[in-house]
């Protein structure tokens, strides 16, 4: 089952049915007066497990049986759709990215010539939902920081600086500073 809000402020759940095939919705915004939003049908390997909530569009999901995940995409809240998600490695901490996506960070093995503690991130893109889901990974991350104001993501890895960044993050940051200079 996944609880979330619905883009109109109803609250609805979501239950999986039929081995992962199909998704009852539930209007539960009034638990006296539940009702039913109708199902959607899933083309899906199998039975499948909510992961985690990934802002106001999107879920992750992952499948049992080491199936994959996927990512459950809320863009008409009626009609949610599935896109499969292929290489993300679902052990380690998982850290949203706001509305716009998420990472996987997993540790990686010490090597006795190599001193320090490493790990390994996966940064997926979900901020095109539903045309495409991007994934990409980062090697022997050393460090890994976030400034807040502008959602930039840093990590320094054996190989460089890497660098996330979250546009509409970056917009909302230099629409508050205007509008901080226009009032003033």
């Amino acid at each position: 089952m996944f609880l979330r809000e619905a883009h109109d402020g109803r609250t609805v759940l979501y239950i999986e049915q039929d081995q992962g095939t199909a998704l009852a919705i539930l209007d539960v915004t009034d638990p006296r007066h539940v009702k039913s939003d109708g199902s959607v049908r899933l083309d899906v390997p199998g039975v499948f497990d909510f992961i985690s909530d990934l802002g106001s569009r999107a879920a992750l999901i992952r499948f049992r049986q080491g199936q994959g995940s996927a990512v459950l995409d809320f863009h008409d809240d009626k009609r949610p759709s599935l896109k499969i998600i292929e290489g993300i490695p679902m052990r380690g901490s998982l850290v949203r990215l706001g509305n716009d996506g998420f990472t996987v960070t997993s540790p990686v093995e010490a090597t006795p010539a190599l001193s320090g503690s490493f790990v390994d991130t996966s940064v997926i893109d979900i901020a095109n939902l539903p045309d495409r889901v991007r994934v990409f990974d980062v090697k022997r991350v050393r460090e890994e920081i976030t400034n807040e104001e502008t959602g930039t993501t840093f990590l320094l890895a054996d190989d460089g600086l890497y660098l996330v960044r979250r546009p509409s993050v970056e917009r909302d940051k230099e629409s508050r500073e205007l509008a901080a200079r226009d009032a003033g």
